[in-house]
């Protein structure tokens, strides 16, 4: 059996030639400036990292459309080592995920909601992970008892809208493992 070592050493010369950091970003950039500063120090906020976030607006299935922006705030200050990483209050974006309106036949309705992203304390732009669903009442054994008394025309009755409430808890998780510079 005869081997041939040329496509072996053609990959391991192409490798080679490959540097391993190539794909350095301006977060390591900063976190490596701030690690030589005497005067910030960077920290880590490690991915999955739970946060509590608050709905800031009234929000119903019978109102808002799929992809509609959402306003949210952090419930509580972050901290890590004894900074604060991002602040109590702190703005957080987030969206519409899923709307289903109420229809006939008493099916209710359903909203979900998702958040996206919030901003440290240094302006980084962290990506976050989560949401919150819920259904509204249903009326389907009502809208076939209608229907049966009134020859199908009770049919026609719809569940109730899905609501949530203005400050509607709820926990998110950090999506990705972010650095943060901070004053010493």
């Amino acid at each position: 059996m005869k081997c041939s070592f040329r496509p072996i050493i053609l990959l391991a010369a192409t490798l080679s030639a490959i540097p391993l950091g190539a794909q350095s970003t301006r977060a390591d950039e900063r976190a490596a400036a701030a690690a030589n500063s005497t005067t910030q120090m960077p920290v880590i906020i490690p991915a999955g990292t739970p946060l509590t976030v608050v709905i800031d607006q009234d929000l119903s299935s019978a109102s808002v459309n799929q992809g509609d922006s959402v306003a949210f705030h952090l419930a509580s200050d972050y901290s890590e080592f004894g900074h604060v990483l991002i602040k109590e209050g702190t703005p957080v974006k987030g969206n519409i995920a899923h709307v289903a309106r109420r229809a006939a036949g008493g099916n209710p309705g359903a909203l979900t909601v998702e958040v996206t992203s919030v901003r440290a304390v240094d302006g980084t732009r962290i990506p976050l992970r989560g949401n919150t669903k819920t259904v509204g009442k249903g009326r389907k054994s009502q809208a076939a008892a209608l229907g049966l008394l009134t020859l199908g025309i009770g049919a026609t009755k719809k569940g109730l809208s899905a609501n949530i409430s203005a400050g509607t808890q709820f926990t998110v998780f950090t999506n990705v493992k972010r650095t943060i510079v901070v004053p010493r």
